[in-house]
């Protein structure tokens, strides 16, 4: 009866406490640890676990996951991950489950089975790599597929273009949605030409969302901005942010003289017609030849502006992402007034799991009245993470304060998984590069980038149900 009430009341004072500053205990004997839970119809409670690396928390990763058995006759395993259940949810495609193991999942495994009564785990077959079965040995567990579908499981052109009038290119990228008032779609696509030598901003337009075209048009190129690199590179990034007028205020990072990156943006109307040239944003923070950041966000929630911003570290690690509320939008950006904060929302080298390497995109995202942010960040090299490459999690704002949802990340792009799955063997190696959302009949949109290095990226888009 004592350890029954020792359990509850320690039940109780984990749940009441704020998760980021939970330390979840490691007892062998009694498994107090439990996953994060979402109430039905928020954002989060959309996502599944889709990468499983520990027991309770993906981004600690305090207690990963081990083999604690193996049948070697019956070809199965046990481990101490006792939330089986999450691996009999199944993607929209029905694929498959996998273990994975080893540096970038150097080791696939296909889950035949999974016995809730006993925790057995029936492998399939091995798909690369030879998996350790040694107890001890550690394990993730992967379907990306839970959580999105790739638009026509193809790049996002059908005949997909390899230059424009400027030259032949390296890859295309998105740069934000713009959804016109008749009902048609226009996204704004960066283009790169050779290793981020050159980068000049072109678009696409699509009916429906999910079929699209691509334009030969350039919309910008840095020998139009006066302050910026001659054949340098401009980018745009985040969702357009329609102003009250109709017209579209487009974030921007140029390449400065010097090389590095200062944050402007443009005013444009939904026909791309440039309103207003590009201008620096006049926050000292985030203006001048030695800052080498960009902004990354715009949106007004609350009736006040929140933009997030990227801050480059020498030698290109980027780690930051800070975040700049103002009453006012031109304000701020034309004569730094109207801020109310500034301040730091996330330093990759402080943190852990998949946000330790970059972090060099996010979103926001407005879902059933609460605000989000869709954070992109790479891994840092260790012994058994399935992609160090970008993967994205999910923040929430919780009064003042950013949370993460500690089951990130959440979306991972299908590494390796084109040895099961041969039509996705253009898209196993990158993911992201300035995702794009949009919410449209019951479906987020993400425009973002996948690749295998030959070109670099290609752009294309998932698709996520919201009425699960």
């Amino acid at each position: 009866m004592k350890n029954t009430l020792l359990l509850a009341f320690i039940v109780s004072l984990i749940v009441s406490c704020n998760k980021d500053d939970v330390k979840l205990p490691n007892d062998d004997d009694i498994d107090l640890g439990f996953e994060e839970t979402f109430e039905k119809g928020s954002l989060n409670n959309i996502f599944s676990n889709a990468l499983i690396s520990d027991r309770f928390n993906n981004i600690k990763r305090e207690n990963p996951l081990n083999i604690i058995a193996y049948d070697a006759g019956n070809n199965r395993i046990k481990t101490n991950y006792s939330s089986l259940e999450n691996l009999l949810i199944k993607s929209k495609e029905g694929q498959s489950w996998f273990i994975t193991q080893g540096g970038e999942a150097s080791t696939v495994v296909e889950i035949e089975n999974v016995n809730l009564n006993t925790g057995w785990i029936t492998l399939g077959k091995t798909y690369i790599g030879n998996l350790n079965t040694n107890e001890g040995a550690e394990i993730e567990f992967f379907n990306p597929f839970v959580n999105y579908s790739i638009i026509n499981d193809s790049p996002l052109f059908n005949s997909y273009p390899t230059s424009v009038t400027e030259g032949a290119f390296n890859y295309i990228q998105p740069g934000g949605i713009i959804e016109k008032t008749d009902g048609t779609y226009l996204l704004l696509t960066p283009v790169v030409f050779g290793a981020h030598a050159k980068r000049s901003i072109y678009y696409a337009t699509s009916n429906n969302l999910e079929d699209w075209i691509f334009h030969d048009k350039k919309i910008l190129s840095t020998d139009m901005i006066p302050f910026a690199k001659t054949n340098g590179n401009v980018f745009s990034t985040d969702n357009p942010y329609k102003l009250e007028n109709g017209n579209f205020l487009v974030l921007l990072g140029v390449q400065l003289p010097n090389n590095n990156y200062t944050s402007a943006y443009m005013i444009i109307d939904e026909n791309l017609n440039i309103i207003e040239v590009p201008k620096q944003i006049m926050i000292p923070e985030w203006n001048g030849e030695n800052q080498n950041s960009f902004p990354l966000a715009l949106t007004k929630f609350e009736n006040q502006f929140r933009i997030l911003f990227h801050k480059r570290k020498p030698n290109f690690i980027d780690r930051e992402i800070h975040e700049v509320i103002a009453t006012d939008l031109f304000e701020a950006f034309t004569s730094n007034k109207s801020i109310l904060s500034s301040r730091l929302i996330h330093k990759g080298s402080k943190s852990n799991g998949y946000l330790r390497g970059k972090a060099d995109d996010a979103s926001y995202i407005k879902y059933n009245s609460k605000l989000h942010i869709l954070l992109g960040s790479e891994e840092r090299h260790s012994n058994y993470l399935t992609s160090n490459n970008r993967e994205y999690g999910l923040m929430n704002l919780n009064g003042s304060n950013w949370n993460h949802d500690s089951r990130s990340p959440l979306l991972v792009n299908p590494v390796q998984l084109h040895h099961k799955y041969p039509i996705y063997n253009w898209a196993w190696d990158h993911l992201g590069a300035f995702a794009s959302p949009i919410i449209k009949d019951e479906t987020l949109y993400i425009y973002m980038a996948f690749g295998t290095d030959n070109p670099d990226y290609f752009i294309s888009g998932i698709k996520i149900p919201l009425n699960k």
